[in-house]
């Protein structure tokens, strides 16, 4: 009896081992491989971006070179959309832009000689370097989707709003090296929309602002752009 109390104890003994190993199984089965078990986490909150910037609507006269070179750099909370493969991101940067070109800006009073009007025109002397430059704060709202898969596909859409909180002027020709801060007639506000694509931490970034460059008392229809390659360390 003794013999037989001990078999089927070892027995059930065996059963239960049995039974916890199957049920750890099912559940590291579940956390790796079941999408609808799948947790997004926060990602994609560091953003640095280097940019060829440059204006759409500017004179015909006007020609750019290729130091129109800016950067961008934005901090931002990532809030995923429950499991899905979406998120929202919110957050602050700071962004540079240039514009380097042969225009040179000039000011001009109007008939009751109480405002001034910028205008832009070809330099007629040969110049080193002739840039335009504004740095702003902005504010980035943006729709993200990432994939659920070893390489992560990220595609992402949004909006900002910056203010330029400084800009100047800045040439080297044959009358010398000259930076004019405060550009007369500069918008300060900057609105505009932003896309991004790519896999894993780089991207193909781009910008677009609705917002002009210049007041009603500045040249019209000029907008400001920018494309680059953007680094998510984070």
């Amino acid at each position: 009896m003794k013999k037989f109390i001990c078999c089927l104890s070892i027995l059930v003994l065996c059963f239960q081992l049995k039974a916890q190993k199957d049920t750890s199984k099912l559940q590291n089965k579940i956390s790796e491989f079941d999408l609808k078990n799948y947790k997004s986490d926060p990602k994609d909150r560091l953003i640095f971006e280097a940019n060829y910037t440059g204006w759409l609507g500017a004179p015909s006269t006007i020609k750019t070179d290729w130091k129109c070179l800016g950067f961008g750099f934005y901090t931002l909370f990532d809030k995923p959309i429950s499991n899905s493969n979406f998120s929202f991101g919110y957050g602050l940067g700071f962004y540079s832009h240039n514009y380097s070109s042969n225009a040179n800006f000039i000011y001009q009073l109007d008939s009751t000689n109480k405002h001034v009007t910028t205008i832009l025109e070809p330099k007629t002397v040969p110049y080193i370097a002739n840039r335009y430059n504004e740095r702003s704060f902005e504010v980035p709202l943006e729709l993200r989707f990432r994939t659920k898969t070893t390489r992560v596909f990220k595609l992402m859409l949004g909006a900002k709003v910056g203010y330029v909180i400084s800009n100047f002027k800045k040439s080297d020709d044959a009358d010398g090296r000259i930076r004019l801060y405060n550009i007369k007639n500069v918008n300060p506000l900057r609105y505009g929309v932003v896309f991004r694509v790519g896999v894993e931490q780089v991207c193909l970034t781009a910008s677009y602002y609705f917002s002009e460059v210049f007041t009603d008392r500045g040249p019209k229809g000029i907008n400001p752009f920018s494309v680059g390659i953007a680094i998510i360390p984070y």
